[in-house]
């Protein structure tokens, strides 16, 4: 998949209506290597980052569907639903803890109850 991401960047600041200047000063960069980038279709990945902080647009997204992310983000699906899986099963057991401990006040209140009567034996 082929993406030039100069031009995603370029449409994204004329819809932002942000300047070549904006972009030179919040990346601290000159105007002249905001335009090589603009006319770029590579970037590297550092730079992409600060551009679509500042520009609050995730620019990844044209790459998300390229092999590496599928496996990445296969691999972080997994990985999730383990750990869903994981905190469902603590959370059933502590369900269960809470179910015990409440029976056992049941009882401890009847106990102290039968005593404070006097019908315990």
């Amino acid at each position: 998949m082929s993406v030039n991401i100069g031009l995603m960047i370029w449409k994204e600041m004329k819809h932002k209506n942000i300047s070549v200047s904006e972009i030179a000063a919040a990346l601290e960069i000159s105007k002249t290597k905001v335009q090589e980038l603009l006319n770029t279709a590579t970037i590297d990945i550092i730079t992409l980052v600060r551009i679509s902080e500042f520009l609050d647009y995730n620019f990844f997204s044209y790459y998300e569907s390229g092999k590496a992310f599928s496996k990445i983000e296969l691999h972080e699906k997994k990985r999730l639903a383990a750990e869903v899986n994981r905190l469902k099963a603590l959370l059933i057991e502590k369900t269960k803890a809470l179910e015990l401990q409440e029976r056992l006040n049941k009882v401890q209140l009847n106990t102290i109850s039968l005593l404070e009567r006097g019908q315990f034996s």
